[in-house]
């Protein structure tokens, strides 16, 4: 089966949009994301799980995907980790270059940082940055 790339964009910006706000939804609304998006269960087969009908989870992921679009609007962590995301690439791309040219005792101090922005950085976004 063929997915749109309209309907994969929407299913990838479901996935980031679940990563940042997951907490915010309830045990149940987070079953059906998990079910459909990550374990890739058809409406029908997560009906039967929950004992609900197809038409309640298609409604359910429908609120659910509009919820978090309401918690991106108002909050935009999404937006500002995607920013942080591309500054700390420029940032990398930039010690990569100046590195070298730096006494030792600085390149070590200065890595160390980054090491430390980097950490920071995951925790923040969910996401890997690498130093």
């Amino acid at each position: 089966m063929t997915l749109n790339p309209d309907s994969m964009r929407e299913v990838t910006r479901i996935g980031d949009l679940y990563a940042f706000y997951e907490p915010l939804l309830t045990e149940r609304q987070r079953q059906i994301v998990e079910l459909y998006h990550f374990e890739d269960m058809s409406l029908a087969e997560i009906g039967s799980v929950l004992s609900i009908s197809r038409q309640a989870v298609h409604d359910q992921l429908r609120r659910v995907g509009e919820q978090l679009e309401v918690y991106e609007a108002a909050l935009h962590l999404q937006e500002i980790a995607a920013k942080q995301g591309t500054a700390w690439a420029r940032l990398i791309d930039c010690w990569q270059a100046v590195r070298a040219d730096l006494p030792e005792a600085d390149r070590t101090r200065m890595q160390r940082a980054i090491e430390q922005m980097a950490a920071t950085l995951s925790s923040l976004t969910g996401g890997e940055a690498d130093a």
